[in-house]
């Protein structure tokens, strides 16, 4: 990994913050601005070029594929279980919804119901403290109940239960699937960034095959009741089918979005020998800063996916071939071409890119940033002397995994 091109073998998923930090600037330093991965993907990093191709106004940029998993769905029919899976609970095929959503008409009226001035996810400025303290209550209730003020805390683990307690709420799921959303989210994730196959592969689709199933049973329940998050989906004229796939492709992209912005967000505070933006969070606008920060650099979700339709030359003049391409915008977030000092916590700089961009953008930001923002603080309030405690495996055991990003992180 020393010369050749940085995320060649490794993804950001199996590197520590500070090789990421190495990585990512060698990135920049690279001397073509794309590269073929071994995926089938073409990466791109620049950050006018990841704009340009989240933002997908060109026609020859589509966002079709967005969702499609890596490994092809030949392989998935090949594979005796994940096709008994597959014909369960994913048959007929999910309709397309949020990300990958061709219908511009559709698709503005699902994003406005999301996330316009009314959307389900929308918070307003009116509305923050108390949406705050709510958080605050699942960042409460997500702490281990037997664990000793003495006992080393599992942040990851921390994080992943809270994540799916808010994003399981937040989408009206019955509190008894909560603690399966974990285990879902992940089967999407990894089917959308991880080379899999056999057994692997079969669980990941039967896991998504649940999570389908579910959300579901939650939109059936909202059209008998018209309440939560799906009622809101269908009193605005959405077809259940397509609130179906709303339904489950939130929850599984916000629950790996903020827990794992959590997880390497925290390694990044409490590795630093000065604690500089650790000791931020006890400061009252403190978190937002951090957050925000953190957010930048050290997104959850790391890249997303275009496909070019036929040949085109961006606007900076990128050449791009027909084919999948992979948006690395947790790299185009420190493009120093965009950012005058990315790493500074204050540094000055276009819009980060990690919710996207344009008409794109994820419908779940305010609250995503939110989200964070509260178990940061939280956590500091609960722990303010705390430290990191040598995980028992190391990053490079973690599964390689080119969208989405997170960190094992215990601290005493």
């Amino acid at each position: 990994m020393a010369s050749g091109f940085p995320f060649a073998q490794l993804t950001s998923n199996q590197l520590t913050y500070s090789e990421r930090d190495a990585g990512y600037r060698r990135l920049h330093a690279w001397p073509e601005p794309s590269y073929h991965h071994d995926s089938g993907l073409h990466l791109v990093w620049r950050y006018d070029d990841a704009r340009e191709l989240l933002e997908a106004t060109a026609p020859e940029i589509s966002n079709a594929q967005a969702l499609q998993p890596l490994v092809g769905f030949g392989r998935i029919a090949a594979n005796p279980r994940a096709v008994g899976h597959l014909c369960r609970h994913l048959l007929p095929p999910p309709a397309k919804a949020t990300a990958d959503l061709t219908d511009d008409m559709l698709h503005r009226r699902v994003w406005a119901t999301m996330a316009g001035p009314t959307g389900y996810f929308t918070v307003p400025a009116d509305m923050r403290s108390e949406r705050a303290d709510a958080l605050a209550e699942h960042f409460r209730r997500s702490l281990p109940i037997t664990r000793e003020t003495t006992e080393p805390l599992d942040v990851t683990a921390l994080s992943i239960t809270y994540a799916t307690r808010v994003i399981g709420e937040t989408i009206g799921l019955p509190q008894r699937d909560w603690p399966a959303v974990a285990e879902w989210s992940d089967a999407q994730s990894g089917l959308l960034g991880r080379w899999m196959r056999g057994r692997e592969l079969a669980d990941a689709v039967g896991a998504l095959g649940r999570l389908f199933t579910v959300s579901g049973s939650a939109v059936a329940h909202s059209r008998r009741h018209a309440t939560g998050f799906s009622g809101h989906l269908l009193a605005a004229g959405i077809a259940p089918r397509v609130a179906v796939s709303v339904v489950a492709n939130s929850l599984a992209a916000g629950v790996h979005t903020v827990s794992g912005s959590i997880q390497q967000g925290v390694q990044r505070l409490l590795d630093d020998p000065d604690r500089q933006w650790w000791k931020l969070l006890g400061e009252s606008a403190g978190a937002a800063r951090v957050a925000a920060k953190v957010l930048q650099l050290d997104p959850g979700l790391v890249g997303w996916k275009r496909n070019i339709l036929r040949p085109i030359s961006l606007r900076s003049g990128t050449r791009l071939q027909r084919g999948p391409v992979l948006v690395m915008f947790a790299a185009a977030n420190r493009d120093p071409r965009a950012f005058a000092d990315p790493l500074a916590i204050d540094s000055t700089g276009k819009m980060p890119l990690t919710f996207g961009f344009g008409r794109h953008t994820c419908p779940g930001k305010q609250l995503a940033q939110l989200a964070v923002e509260v178990f940061l603080r939280e956590l500091h309030s609960h722990t303010p002397h705390a430290q990191l405690v040598a995980p028992v495996r190391s990053a490079r055991s973690r599964p390689g995994d080119l969208l989405f990003s997170g960190a094992d992180i215990v601290i005493r």
